[in-house]
């Protein structure tokens, strides 16, 4: 019957010294009767001898090569050199020439990963590109291309180009006609100056306008005098526009803009700014004109014997009215004179901002008389029955018994009434 290795169990033979499982001495060689000695110094008498590149052992001396250990080899430690059967069961590994095996490798897992990474993607690009030419022969299978091969494109023919036409005649009255046309059309032109005097630095245009009961004569003036003067015998409105100063070329090339429709004639006088100034004065009949408008920038502005509506509009310039008609006036910058007679049957209103205001009323006028200022006084000249306010600011009182109202006030300076 065999026996067992005490240490591992491994089943052992005859004659054996150590298991070849575990490497435990069994048998003799475990009661230490196995007949090993130390070599101490030389070989001893009847021993072999040794083997030729080889030392004896003892001493601490160690065993080397004949030939010299190349720099390149690696030669683990002796602590390192275990027997590479210890604790292997006999014959499950080869035996190691010259030593001992070195540990296995280990794989990384890193490695692992990456291996695997790019199996992945290697499966899934195939699948793509699988997929995609399947697209690809579904979607043309059946499609015939044709290539036909055509010559140059056509150029189109150019068209003939027309005949110029012969331009029209032109009539030797456009000019009469195109003016004629904007006449009708109210729209402003320059003043026919045919006929004008000439004498020292005045040049005088004297034109005629025929004007029913209904129509109305505007004037504009930038720099300039107007003066009107109503006539019991004017059937028609003349109107003398005198040039003044300059040169008589550039009395020439001052040119004074009129327009003529039915409900009237309007007179436009250039800018200021140049040597010539441009005056108007002008006769209308007394009844026979419904209404005056009249504006100056820089320029006095009278009237007299008037009976129709009067609006007069002055920015630097003094005002004048002597009229039985219906009047509004209004002055920024200067003087205003009012003459108030008999009886009126249309109110009249006048003002100012900067200057002072005379109302004069002769004999024994009809009318309803009311007269203030704000930074000035009002003055009474005679015995008129009229009350007063207690600062002198304010008169207001019926004359005559009465009659159209007369409102004059001024905002910074003193109105003073006479009889």
């Amino acid at each position: 019957m065999n026996e067992s290795c005490p240490n591992c169990g491994a089943e052992l033979y005859e004659g054996q010294q150590f298991c070849r499982r575990c490497g435990s001495p069994v048998g003799a060689a475990a009661g230490g009767e196995a007949p090993t000695q130390l070599f101490q110094g030389g070989p001893q008498a009847g021993a072999p001898a040794p083997v030729a590149g080889t030392v004896p052992l003892g001493g601490g001396a160690r065993t080397e090569g004949v030939a010299a250990q190349r720099p390149t080899e690696y030669h683990p430690p002796a602590s390192q050199q275990t027997s590479a059967l210890v604790g292997e069961p006999f014959g499950s590994r080869p035996l190691a020439v010259g030593g001992t095996m070195p540990p296995p490798a280990r794989k990384s897992r890193a490695g692992q990963w990456f291996v695997a990474l790019l199996a992945v993607f290697v499966l899934g690009a195939g699948l793509a590109a699988a997929a995609a030419f399947l697209w690809w022969r579904a979607a043309h299978t059946g499609a015939v291309v044709r290539v036909v091969k055509t010559g140059p494109p056509a150029v189109p023919a150019v068209p003939a180009v027309p005949p110029v036409p012969d331009m029209p005649e032109i009539p030797g009255d456009l000019g009469e006609r195109i003016r004629a046309a904007l006449k009708e059309h109210g729209v402003p032109l320059p003043l026919d100056e045919s006929g004008a005097v000439v004498s020292g630095d005045d040049t005088t245009i004297t034109r005629t306008f025929d004007l029913n009961s209904d129509a109305s004569f505007t004037a504009h003036v930038v720099s300039g005098n107007v003066t009107v003067v109503g006539s019991d015998d004017a059937d028609e409105t003349v109107v003398k526009v005198v040039k003044h100063g300059g040169s008589v070329e550039q009395r020439a090339a001052t040119q004074v803009l009129a327009a003529e429709s039915e409900e009237g004639v309007m007179l436009v006088s250039p800018g200021a700014g140049g040597p010539v100034s441009v005056s108007y004065e002008i006769t209308v009949p007394r009844r026979g004109l419904h209404k005056l408008e009249l504006s100056a920038q820089k320029g006095d502005i009278k009237v007299g014997g008037f009976e129709g509506e009067l609006n007069l509009n002055v920015t630097n310039g003094n005002v004048s009215v002597a009229s039985d008609g219906a009047v509004r006036s209004r002055v920024v910058n200067g003087r205003t004179s009012v003459t108030y007679s008999g009886r009126h049957e249309e109110a009249q209103e006048f003002s100012v901002v900067n200057g002072d205001l005379e109302v004069s009323l002769p004999g024994e006028p009809a009318v309803d008389l009311k007269a203030a200022s704000t930074n000035g006084r009002v003055e009474v000249d005679g015995d008129l029955p009229l009350k007063y306010d207690k600062v002198g600011r304010k008169v207001e009182g019926e004359l005559g018994g009465g009659g159209a109202p007369l409102s004059v006030k001024t905002v910074n300076g003193n109105i003073r009434i006479k009889q």
